[in-house]
């Protein structure tokens, strides 16, 4: 009974503490080459409604960008790899030139860390005001190489105390070397122990196979040791992600050459193992990022012009590939935003961001939706100002349902009641579709080529019960009806077919 009692207390006690983290994550902060204000943006998805905000910040993000706020989602401190801002928008206390090497001498001269995930932040177990941040610095290892001769060749810790200089924080450890060695440019990521508290880090090294693994207790740095899996990387590993499912049981990292290899992930001991190669044949060059969908189920992969999903539950994950979106630039947008980094964010939806210098955001509204039924709104949030090859690195802190189905993450992430559609007919369809609507809503509807684009649209009153959409002009295919509320977001999404 005393066992049995142990374990209950350990299952609630792991929970109350991963659900107590959920805040942590609740902003995202972008915005590369500073002009007059606003110079940045944040994302701000305390509450039921993303708030876009614009900052005026003096930090350029070149690649690296780590973000943390406390429990409730309040904003601590920023870093691109250089320094640590404040809540203020200023430099930490202490939290100056935290690049070294290469990084301090050129790169943090003229912007930041141009590594993409070349830091991370995470809040130190079983303290309510002590953060971690993991870093690399740039060295020259490799300076007989012809195209890639710098890498990193250290790994840093720095302590932030947020209890001092009256909630601002201050860096209470600096640049303590963690390791040494060749890292790979970027792709450091952690995921959460099995204990629901601590955290697992991940550090690919260089010009191998092997995966640097450490522990973050509420002792501090614990546990480090290498593991060698799965394909080895050569020489062109910039650029690229690496991620681990919201579950925890996957981890995912590739890039423009190597392709997306899955690894199992054994949240207890941390051991990857079962690697999965993936290749993008004509679509390898541009391969560039990774999202999960909340329940796990589903991979996303960006690549450049064309955005791809994989089902993680399938025999063959290689084979189960379909295109979910080709890049579909409307002719009032200068600014071309590619399929690039790619983010779960605490609403349920996939953030994809793309290259310098642009103002918008793709976003995959239901990602656990098989195919095109994710729906992908392309170009769909305009930031408050330019942002770079950049999207804020952290781990999953929300705990998602593996449950979640396509029919109830559309609605269920987003504050608002789903319209109830009583009909679609004809469908198929050749020349109209009426639509139906048991209940009046206002808002706006729209019909999305599997492409993302929107070939027709208009409003829905208040008092509106039907609407007839004229199809006879498109081609034969499957396309997507969806209802967007007043406050902009996709509540719905319904399939519609036209035949010819």
């Amino acid at each position: 009974m005393r066992l049995v009692l142990s374990f209950f207390s350990l299952f609630i006690l792991s929970a109350f503490s991963a659900n107590a983290q959920q805040g942590y994550g609740n902003q995202l902060i972008f915005g590369r080459f500073n002009s007059p204000y606003p110079s940045g943006t944040i994302l701000n998805f305390n509450g039921d409604t993303l708030k876009i905000e614009p900052v005026n910040k003096q930090m350029e993000f070149e690649g690296s960008c780590a973000i943390m706020c406390d429990s409730v989602g309040r904003l601590l401190f920023y870093s691109n790899g250089c320094y640590i801002a404040n809540a203020a928008h200023q430099v930490m206390a202490n939290g100056d030139s935290i690049g070294k090497d290469l990084l301090e001498a050129s790169f943090c001269k003229t912007g930041g860390n141009p590594l993409i995930q070349g830091i991370i932040a995470l809040p130190k177990p079983g303290s309510s005001h002590l953060y971690y941040l993991f870093y690399t610095d740039i060295g020259d290892p490799y300076f007989m190489q012809p195209f890639f001769p710098l890498a990193p060749v250290t790994l840093y810790f720095s302590v932030i105390d947020m209890a001092m200089e009256n909630g601002l924080g201050r860096v209470v450890e600096k640049n303590v070397v963690l390791l040494q060695d060749t890292f790979s440019r970027g792709m450091i990521q952690a995921a959460r122990h099995a204990n629901g508290k601590d955290w697992w880090v991940i550090q690919p090294k260089s010009h191998s196979n092997c995966y640097w693994t450490f522990l973050l207790t509420e002792n501090g740095v614990d546990t480090a040791f290498i593991q060698c899996v799965g394909q080895i990387w050569g020489d062109n590993d910039p650029q690229g992600q690496a991620v681990f499912s919201p579950n925890n049981l996957k981890y995912a990292r590739g890039n423009f050459y190597f392709g997306l290899s899955i690894f199992d992930f054994d949240d207890h001991t941390a051991t990857l193992s079962n690697p999965i190669k993936i290749d993008f044949g004509q679509d390898t060059f541009n391969f560039n990022g990774a999202a999960f969908s909340s329940n796990s189920r589903f991979i996303y992969a960006p690549c450049h012009n064309k955005l791809w999903q994989f089902d993680i539950s399938a025999s063959d994950i290689s084979s189960s590939r379909i295109l979910v979106g080709e890049l579909n630039t409307p002719p009032d947008i200068l600014a071309t935003t590619r399929f690039c980094q790619a983010r779960l964010a605490p609403d349920g939806k996939i953030y994809i961001a793309g290259r310098a210098p642009n103002r918008h955001l793709h976003v995959i509204n239901s990602p656990n939706c098989y195919g095109a039924d994710c729906d992908l709104q392309q170009y769909a949030l305009e930031l408050a100002a330019r942002n770079g090859n950049t999207m804020p690195n952290m781990p999953h802190y929300k705990q998602w349902s593996e449950d979640d189905t396509c029919e109830t993450v559309s609605s269920s992430h987003t504050g608002e009641k789903e319209p109830d559609f009583i009909g679609f007919s004809p469908n198929p369809a050749t020349d109209e579709v009426l639509v139906s609507l048991h209940h009046p809503m206002e808002g706006r509807w729209q019909l999305v080529a599997p492409s993302g684009q929107v070939v027709r649209a208009g409003l829905w009153a208040a008092a509106q019960t039907t609407q007839r959409i004229d199809v006879s002009r498109l081609g034969a295919g499957v396309y997507f009806f969806r209802f967007v509320a007043e406050s902009g977001r996709v509540v719905t999404t319904r399939k519609v077919v036209v035949a010819r």
